[in-house]
């Protein structure tokens, strides 16, 4: 007759399957399968659950738990394939697609937009502009920048901040303006 497994072999068989190793292990077994890398978690959940559904069947005396994973990673990646097999994807019809180029109202708002933020920055602070147009817009660095000017590192970098905060004061009363402005004209 036979006698069912002892609860310390299934204790420990416990602890060597649902360790961390095991884990990296399946998602290593599902890539030698095939499974592609974005199924791979989904795969790898599917075989942590059937080996959690199937435990209570499991017996230590018949083999390693490794092994016993192994086969049922094998058993989950065949059925993943046979399914991918069987995948139909339904191609809807063409779809109109908008024209890319913007409208000439769009061109406008970015021409106004540009025109503002150059005005903008062009009343700022000589000492101020100089390390934004340098720096923000021409790309240059601020280690050029400071060996051209002949001061510290720390002074343009304060400059530069002080320059967008003014940059953006500027442009927020101008927009201020134009609201009160447009709300007068109505």
């Amino acid at each position: 007759m036979c006698q069912p497994p002892d609860e310390d072999e299934r204790a420990a068989a416990h602890a060597r399957l649902f360790c961390p190793t095991l884990v990296r292990a399946v998602l290593r077994w599902l890539r030698r399968l095939g499974v592609p890398l974005y199924h791979r978690g989904d795969v790898a959940g599917q075989v942590w659950l059937d080996a959690w559904e199937s435990w209570p069947r499991f017996d230590p005396k018949r083999g390693r738990p490794e092994r016993w994973l192994n086969a049922i990673t094998v058993h989950v990646a065949s059925h993943y394939h046979e399914r991918a097999q069987h995948r139909r994807e339904e191609l809807v019809d063409l779809i109109e697609v908008l024209d890319p180029a913007p409208d000439a109202a769009a061109v406008m708002e970015c021409d106004n937009i540009r025109t503002s933020t150059i005005d903008a920055v062009n009343e700022l602070d000589p000492e101020l502009r100089f390390v934004l147009v340098a720096h923000d817009i021409n790309g240059v660095s601020m280690t050029k920048i400071a060996e051209a000017a002949g001061l510290p590192l720390s002074t343009l970098y304060k400059r530069r901040t002080k320059a967008i905060d003014a940059l953006r004061e500027t442009i927020r009363l101008r927009e201020a303006q134009e609201i009160s402005t447009y709300g007068v004209t109505l």
